[in-house]
């Protein structure tokens, strides 16, 4: 068997949903920014605090802010838009 055919666990690639699209993105972590942006979410100039980021797998879940990031598992889902706080 040769090993440089296998990705380490921590660089393989997820499965998740963000606003229900379906992306294929690199592990081993996701952050705040990356999923806006695989969003289509154009946040340059923008003041981030103004966006939200909330996630879910099974029974965990919780909310990512700026800088922030989370660890991948395949299925997690992502809603991510802008804020409705005023």
């Amino acid at each position: 068997m040769n090993t440089h055919d296998k990705k380490p666990p921590d660089d393989r690639d997820f499965t998740i949903k963000i606003n229900a699209r379906t992306h294929k993105v690199p592990g081993p972590t996701i952050s705040f920014e990356e999923v806006l942006r695989l969003d289509g979410i154009d946040t340059a100039g923008q003041d981030l605090s103004l966006f939200d980021v909330d996630w879910r797998h099974g029974n965990e879940g919780g909310t990512l802010t700026p800088g922030q990031s989370v660890g991948l598992q395949n299925g997690m889902r992502f809603d991510a838009g802008k804020s409705n706080r005023s």
